[in-house]
């Protein structure tokens, strides 16, 4: 009988059949292709990571080290103490003294704490909660709800007060408990050993704005630095402000200082660069005594609404500043470690102070009166309207011809009488019905001539001093006075704008500093400088870091006999003229302009521009009195007291004539 073997086993010797019956058979991977697959798989695995593993140690290895010890340590800030300013001999103007100041490093506050902390610290600091919070805020970028939270902490040491008292500061670090996160720092002020003295042209310092880091010029600045924000300290920021150190500290993982850590590196701040400026402190102390004498005279003479002035002195020939003053000045020292606008600020902002922080000399804008004569006579002979003999009649008064409506146009000599004169002797007399015929020469010419001279000569825009805050007053022409205007009759330009332009009233406006740029253009042969008070930045060791240049004057297109003319005229007007009792027995010749410049509503403005000597000009001398009355009697007396320092003389002080220009 036949033994049949069990199903389990029997060995199938056909293929798998799967799908349908027309298609191929699926013949099954062996074994050993199926473990070459895995091998290969495995293989290119571990490949891959060992791949990862040697870019991960060997070619990043230090960049991943440096990111570790990037967040192992943090960096503080060291400030670089800021550069100092002296005059051109070396006389210290902005030095630096030790300070205190109290900050909040916020990553040492206790979260939580940080709402109650500042409350705490405006109390002891006299300060609001809101300034605080403000300060604060402005470093980290975010507002004080994200702040409060966590947003935007960082270790540096946010300076909340400086110039703080020692008695102030002993009572934080007694009460450290009660001050977690804050800390005391020593800092760098700055100190100003003469006081007051040019304090509009050295300017003030304060931190940073979120606007001001926004600007191409700060970039590279960070929050919290302290910049010039005026004056010098401000145009010369970048190489008084010097180079901040660094000092690298260890930190755990929260970010706090690990105890007893030593200091892991850093770089040493470099001071900043010292700046050596045009002025000459011994005159610019005398020009700023010689407008408050002017004042004085003012006040003896019934003027008793002056209260205001200004004065510049220039190189003739460079446009060098050796003195700016403006009256009334300010304490710069005020601003140090923060002005506090409750009081200091409140105090040089309200009316009865009449603008201290406004420098007149470069930013008062005024009607300069009779020494706009200088600027008609340089304009009327280069364009042919008169020549040097061209003589007029003075009878006291001007009447233009022509006109429907009879307009009178009084001399300041009115009811007497100059008689007739030519150029010369209208300047030496400041005949004003002179100067009357000449603008309405120019009116009936139809076109600009003489604004245009005035621009030429520094009026209508800015000289370029290499300070911030300078103003380019006006020169009214028929387009301007069509823009400016509302009324149709206003918009009209008649004969009435060209008479009174011509003696430097009408709706003209200048500054002190145009007024001396205009005359120094007549004094050295026709070159419109550009005033300027850097002279050189120097190291703290006193080696030549740069030479400041000086900004080359422009050649202006006139005969060098007008201005000789001119000058002559002007010398004569010191001598024999309006200023002459000031001038006349004076041991250096002066050449001069006396003005008296009418203004709405107030006492009239007096002026005095000149130059000296009268022979071969180094100085020009522009002095402005705000209602001050004649400029012969108040501003020319000024001007002698800044020629004596000038000249090293020890004079007398003197007043003007009583009855002039």
């Amino acid at each position: 009988m036949h033994t049949r073997r069990p199903r389990e086993t029997v060995r199938r010797e056909r293929p798998i059949r799967t799908g349908r019956a027309d298609r191929p058979l699926i013949q099954p991977p062996s074994i050993a292709l199926r473990v070459a697959i895995v091998a290969s798989l495995t293989i290119a695995l571990i490949g891959v990571i060992l791949f990862r593993l040697w870019f991960l140690q060997i070619l990043s290895g230090r960049e991943y080290v440096a990111e570790a010890n990037d967040n192992r340590l943090r960096t503080v800030k060291i400030v670089a103490p800021r550069g100092i300013i002296t005059d051109r001999n070396g006389k210290v103007l902005v030095a630096n003294r030790p300070g205190l100041a109290i900050g909040i490093r916020p990553m040492d506050v206790p979260k939580g704490q940080l709402g109650p902390l500042v409350d705490h610290v405006a109390k002891v600091l006299h300060m609001r909660v809101a300034a605080i919070r403000k300060k604060l805020t402005d470093h980290a970028g975010v507002n004080w709800t994200q702040f409060k939270y966590g947003q935007g902490l960082q270790y540096d040491l946010i300076v909340i007060k400086d110039d703080v008292s020692k008695t102030l500061v002993s009572y934080v670090l007694e009460h450290q408990l009660s001050f977690p996160g804050v800390e005391v720092r020593k800092s760098y002020l700055r100190d100003y050993p003469l006081g007051d003295l040019a304090a509009h042209v050295l300017g003030t310092l304060s931190e940073i704005s979120p606007q001001q880091l926004k600007q191409t010029q700060y970039r590279g600045y960070a929050a919290g630095d302290v910049i010039g924000q005026s004056g010098v300290e401000a145009t010369y920021d970048k190489w008084l402000r010097g180079h901040d150190g660094t000092l690298k500290v260890e930190v755990n993982a929260l970010g706090k200082p690990k105890k007893n850590a030593p200091p892991i590196g850093g770089r040493l701040p470099q001071p900043g660069d010292n700046l050596v400026l045009t002025l000459d402190s011994t005159v610019q102390r005398a020009a700023q005594n010689a407008i408050l004498y002017g004042i004085q005279l003012a006040h003896a003479s019934g003027k008793t609404r002056a209260n205001g002035a200004a004065a510049v002195v220039l190189d003739a020939k460079t446009g060098a500043v050796v003195a700016m003053a403006s009256y009334p000045t300010f304490d710069p020292s005020v601003w140090v470690g923060g002005i506090s606008k409750k009081k200091n600020f409140r105090a040089l902002q309200a009316p009865v102070a009449n603008a201290p922080l406004l420098d007149r000399a470069d930013a008062g804008l005024y009607p300069v009166g009779s020494t706009f004569k200088v600027i008609d006579s340089v304009a009327a002979l280069a364009e042919g309207v008169i020549t040097a003999g061209t003589r007029f009649t003075c009878p006291g008064y001007f009447v233009p011809p022509n006109l429907l409506a009879k307009m009178v146009f009084h001399c300041w000599i009115y009811p007497g009488a100059h008689g007739s004169l030519d150029l010369t002797q209208a300047l030496v007399q400041s005949c004003d019905v002179y100067f009357y015929n000449v603008g309405e020469r120019f009116y009936e010419r139809k076109d600009t001539a003489l604004e245009d001279w005035a621009m030429r000569l520094s009026l209508g825009k800015p000289t370029g001093i290499d300070i911030p805050g300078e103003l380019g007053g006006r020169v009214p022409t028929p387009t301007w006075r069509r823009a400016y205007f509302t009324n149709p009759v206003d918009k009209l330009w008649g004969p009435g704008q060209s008479i009174n332009l011509a003696i430097g009233q009408g709706d003209l406006l200048a500054t002190p500093l145009q007024m001396a740029v205009a005359l120094a253009a007549v004094a050295n042969g026709g070159y419109v400088v550009k005033p300027h008070l850097g002279l050189k930045i120097v190291d703290p060791q006193g080696k030549l870091v740069r030479t400041i240049a000086t900004p080359q004057p422009k050649k202006l297109d006139v005969a060098p006999a007008y201005l000789a003319t001119i000058r002559n005229a002007l010398h004569l007007a010191a001598t024999v003229g309006t200023s002459s009792t000031v001038f006349a027995t004076y041991p250096i010749p002066v050449a001069g302009k006396t003005g008296t410049a009418q203004v709405s509503g107030k006492d009239d403005y007096a002026w005095y521009i000149s130059y000296a000597p009268a022979n071969d000009p180094k100085y020009v001398v522009a002095v402005m009195i705000e209602q001050g009355g004649h400029g012969g009697l108040v501003a020319a007396p000024a001007a002698r007291m800044i020629y004596d320092a000038l000249f090293d003389k020890k004079l007398s002080h003197v007043a003007g004539a009583t009855n002039g220009d």
